[in-house]
């Protein structure tokens, strides 16, 4: 049995490597609430049918939400409104401050 010693051998560098740094962001962000935007009334006036808003924001470790801006939006309007809206959800507490992207979609109510 000359490969014996080899087997044994590669199960002890197995064993002594140290285990992977454990990963954070693996910790998925929970809303608890979350505000729905409104659609600006001047949008409503021109026979709005809908549209959407992409906004980046910070999400604090206490679950406040910081930092909101527009990455994109169909109407500078929406954007506005996205971002009123978003400031006000708020996420269960996490380890520390991180990034997240959400996209608010507006229809009008028929």
């Amino acid at each position: 049995l000359p490969d014996a010693p080899l087997a044994a051998a590669a199960v002890a560098a197995a064993a002594v490597e140290p285990p992977p740094a454990p990963v954070e962001e693996d910790i998925p962000l929970r809303l608890l609430s979350r505000v729905s935007p409104n659609v600006p009334r001047q949008l409503l006036a021109q026979n709005f049918r809908g549209g959407f808003a992409q906004v980046q924001f910070v999400v604090q470790p206490d679950g406040k939400v910081s930092q909101a801006q527009v990455i994109k939006a169909s109407h500078a309007r929406l954007g506005n409104a996205a971002i009123e809206a978003v400031q006000q959800w708020r996420f269960a507490p996490i380890p520390k401050a991180r990034e997240a992207a959400v996209e608010v979609s507006f229809k009008a109510d028929e």
